[in-house]
């Protein structure tokens, strides 16, 4: 049931075209009235919110600054964030720095991505500057901490094991400690620091930022420069706060905000944008209204109710999640944004249903904890190496050879860079420079799952339809989005529920929603919850594993493609594929099929080996299992067990509806049991798997 609110007439947009009003409560008389809050809780008279939009201006001013100029700069969704801090970058470069000497950090691989595609369209005269930011160090929090940590004499494999916050943390306590010093020796000449996203670094990040300031740009010392950017109308990961280790809560987004703002105070320039580049007349008019809200003095229980109402009253995509609605897919991007992991999950098995193909336009997943494979053409390329040397003459040769014999569109189907590209990024995930004349491929095998092994943009989707949070798709940026209408909570008691909601979980929840819409720059719409079936919750498993599940009656539906989940033996176990011949049609099927099989519907049966249950990966051929392609690790067995020991039932024969996420390199410590060439060059190609894995249960009678 839904809330009934007090009203005021609000329209909605789609397309440029006015298509709905929705009934709302009043803007403290009028929208124009919550805009003067908004100017006054800004310091801006109602001359400077009119003059705004026309803000060019302060744009030239933060483009050109010098690179010692420290500034924290406001700017709302679609007002040219990102087009600021790429030009910026190129100005820097231009004028002053070498991409070594910069540093740009992001919350999320997804904004990552946005920022470096913004990068590549900076129209720039100079060849050089081009070239050069194609060098910048962009990276997520969690990869570069892991980076600083590993330079710092830390066991990567004890990193791997550690959650990224605790990482991060530890690279805090670093830097605040005896060994600052250290830490900033190791991060060479950086004279500017760019944080995007900043208002949603809560917790270990926001602490990791003040850390950084203070190290490289302490108040009232000349030092490095630095650009915060964010938006604190969208500060949405409050609830990830936490505590400190001495029990302390860390601060909100907006203590982190306020925080800067103070230490620094007339040493920082302050900078606001309000024009919105990114949305269509009708749909900017709309975000400026919502935006009015957040930032006026109203109760959040009042803001949240307007947002939700405001995604209620979006019209209802034309089609229902499915097949139908990806095949109308033509040209621009596109987003399907969902509050949980759990509701991207069954949005993706909505969109796929029972067709054991993929779509033929591409659906990718950021949601979940699916592995990511590092990318296929590496395997293509180095698989068949008969030493664990490559020098960079031979490289070329192999890079010339192979290129021509897979065509031009089966490497642009691998993502295959220019050589000299993909040369110098194998050559960094080795630990070796990047003008190398040779890399050491047992280095390259031992770092390919590091987090920096390879530039934190590369494995976004640059086409197709993108499920994912609305939580990961801050700083992303779609010509088109649907929204999964949000689940009311407490239905016929909602409003007892909102009683026991804090005013700073309302004021949060009020931002998601107005994240949630305005990422749209085209089109805008909802689909009804009632498209996916029970969103599964997360379970803990051991190692501190967690996993998506629901149980309903006898059917089990379990999150799987975790890393560790399947056995990287297994796509060249010549044991299990039918000898050495078999490992060479299957090396080669994956390379030929590396993009096509993405989304590609999988069957799990289950055999034994060595008194234990594994599970044997097939492409599914209609309700049976087709091609073999590799096999289930002995932990996912484990976990199996785990969920189903306490109610003693069977694990089950066959485990369905599982798709690849990707075909991708991969490689084990293991390779003693494998043939020519995998044992030496211990790289090939294999899938990763993603989705639920949907089976029934029976009693053990035993």
């Amino acid at each position: 049931m839904r809330r009934q609110v007090d009203t005021v007439r609000v329209a909605v947009w789609r397309a440029g075209q006015i298509v709905d009003t929705i009934d709302e409560p009043p803007l403290d008389q009028s929208a124009t009235e919550a805009v003067t809050s908004s100017s006054r809780i800004h310091g801006l008279s109602q001359e400077q919110m009119a003059e705004q939009p026309h803000d060019a201006g302060t744009r030239r001013e933060i483009i050109g600054a010098p690179a010692s100029a420290r500034m924290i700069v406001e700017a709302g969704p679609g007002m040219g964030k990102t087009e600021v801090a790429a030009r910026r970058l190129a100005s820097l470069i231009r004028n002053e720095l070498s991409p070594a000497q910069i540093l740009v950090l992001s919350f999320s691989r997804g904004a990552v991505r946005t920022l470096t595609k913004r990068l590549g369209r900076v129209d720039e005269a100079d060849p050089r500057v081009v070239e050069e930011l194609r060098h910048l160090s962009v990276r997520t929090f969690d990869s570069w901490a892991f980076r600083m940590l590993r330079l710092l004499g830390e066991a990567p494999q004890r990193l791997l094991a550690r959650k990224h916050d605790d990482n991060i943390a530890a690279l805090t306590n670093l830097i605040t400690g005896d060994r600052g010093g250290d830490v900033r020796r190791f991060m060479g000449d950086r004279r500017h620091l760019i944080v995007d996203e900043f208002q949603d670094l809560p917790g270990v990040r926001g602490d990791l930022v003040l850390a950084l300031l203070s190290l490289l740009a302490p108040p009232d010392q000349e030092g490095c420069g630095f650009t915060i950017l964010g938006d604190p109308a969208q500060a949405i990961f409050g609830f990830a706060r936490g505590v400190r280790a001495n029990g302390a809560p860390f601060p909100s987004p907006q203590e982190y905000w306020q925080e800067v703002l103070r230490s620094y105070g007339s040493g920082l320039d302050e900078k606001r944008l309000a024009r919105n580049f990114r949305a269509d007349p009708p749909l900017a008019r709309m975000s400026a209204e919502l935006r009015s809200v957040l930032l006026s003095n109203r109760p959040d229980k009042e803001k949240l109710r307007h947002m939700l109402a405001a995604v209620a009253a979006l019209p209802e995509t034309s089609l229902p999640l499915g097949r139908g609605l990806l095949e109308a897919v033509t040209g621009g991007s596109r987003a399907i944004l969902t509050q949980t992991n759990g509701e991207a999950l069954r949005v993706l098995q909505a969109l796929y249903r029972d067709d054991p193909e993929p779509s033929t336009i591409r659906v990718w997943l950021h949601a979940g904890s699916h592995t990511m494979l590092p990318p296929a053409w590496i395997g293509g390329l180095l698989r068949k190496l008969r030493s664990t040397s490559l020098p960079r003459t031979q490289f070329a040769k192999i890079y010339a050879l192979l290129t021509k014999l897979w065509g031009e569109e089966a490497c642009v189907r691998l993502g295959l860079p220019a050589e000299e590209v993909a040369w110098v990024r194998l050559a960094q995930a080795s630990g070796a420079p990047n003008d190398a004349t040779a890399i050491d491929v047992t280095q390259l095998r031992e770092r390919l799952a590091w987090p920096d092994a390879f530039p934190d943009d590369q494995s976004i989707a640059e086409d197709g339809v993108i499920v994912t949070t609305v939580h990961q798709s801050k700083g992303m940026e779609f010509d088109a989005v649907t929204l999964l209408e949000p689940p009311v909570a407490g239905g016929e008691d909602d409003d007892e529920e909102a009683d026991v909601e804090s005013d700073e979980e309302q004021g949060e929840r009020a931002s998601v929603a107005y994240v949630a819409m305005t990422r749209a720059g085209k089109s805008l719409d909802r689909a009804g919850a009632d498209q996916i079936f029970q969103v599964p919750v997360h379970r803990k498993f051991a190692g501190g594993r967690r996993r998506l599940c629901s149980w309903r009656k006898n059917w089990i539906n379990m999150e799987m493609g975790l890393r560790g989940d399947v056995d990287p033996i297994g796509f060249a176990d010549p044991a299990l594929l039918g000898g050495v011949a078999g490992v060479e049609e299957l090396q080669a099927f994956l390379l030929s099929n590396a993009s096509a099989l993405s989304g590609r519907k999988v069957m799990l049966c289950r055999q034994y080996a060595d008194g234990k249950a594994e599970w044997h990966i097939h492409l599914q051929e209609g309700s049976k299992p087709g091609r073999l392609v590799g096999r289930t690790s002995n932990r996912l067995s484990l976990d199996l067990l785990r969920i189903l020991h306490k109610h003693r039932q069977k694990l089950p024969r066959t485990i369905m509806n599982l798709r690849i996420s990707s075909v991708g390199t991969v490689t084990s410590d293991g390779t003693g049991r494998l043939g020519e060439p995998e044992r030496t060059s211990g790289l090939w190609l294999g899938v990763g798997l993603f989705g639920t894995g949907d089976f029934q249960t029976w009693k053990d009678k035993k």
